[in-house]
């Protein structure tokens, strides 16, 4: 077979015919973009994937600092006005601030401070002694012990008498006497027949004691 047979046969084939065609036009287009530029357009597949968050950091636990308490002023309240009987609501009201009150110590009220307290003078009793009383003053002088009289024998006896808030002798106590015989025509004499104007204290009668002398001499 010669190459003229051979050519005309290959020509002769479809398909051959086809590729070789679609060949040229391929590389005539490739020569074509490669002198403008252009680029065909690419689509381009964009694929996610979820990625798992950290676990959450456990919270740290801050120390607090204590907290200091805050001191509350006092708050002031004025006083209301207090609705008088009449029914006139204008009733006087407190000042906002009282001036400090001097206490009688010298020292202001509401400092804090204990006042000195001043001592109360005791007041004096007045008292007034026991004294005899001008109406029975004959009934003062004892009986003479007649033993003594006939002898001639003087002699002075001294006595304590409690005196009652009546003025009467209540008890005779025997303080000095020169003899016997005189000691007891006095207190015979005492408890029956002496009066007093009883003592006082502020002015109420009260018991109380009282020396007395009694002298017993002779007359000529």
């Amino acid at each position: 077979m010669t190459a003229d047979g051979f050519l005309a046969q290959k020509q002769r084939h479809p398909l051959a015919m086809t590729a070789a065609v679609a060949i040229n036009i391929a590389a005539v287009t490739a020569l074509l973009l490669a002198k403008t530029g252009w680029v065909p357009p690419i689509e381009t597949i964009l694929i996610g994937e979820n990625i798992p968050l950290p676990p959450d950091p456990k919270p740290v636990e801050v120390e607090k600092a204590p907290e200091t308490p805050v001191k509350k002023e006092p708050v002031y309240i004025p006083p209301q006005p207090v609705p008088t009987a009449n029914g006139n609501d204008n009733a006087i009201s407190g000042t906002d601030v009282l001036p400090p009150v001097r206490t009688a110590g010298g020292t202001d009220a509401g400092t804090g401070a204990t006042p000195i307290p001043t001592p109360t003078p005791t007041p004096v009793p007045v008292l007034t002694g026991a004294a005899p009383d001008p109406r029975f003053a004959d009934d003062f002088q004892p009986s003479y012990p007649p033993q003594l009289m006939r002898t001639g024998v003087e002699g002075i006896t001294v006595v304590k008498v409690l005196i009652g808030t009546d003025g009467r002798v209540k008890q005779v106590a025997i303080v000095s006497t020169d003899d016997p015989l005189f000691a007891d025509a006095t207190e015979r004499q005492a408890l029956r027949r002496w009066r007093f104007r009883p003592a006082t204290r502020d002015g109420i009668a009260v018991e109380s004691w009282k020396q007395m002398t009694v002298r017993f001499e002779l007359r000529g």
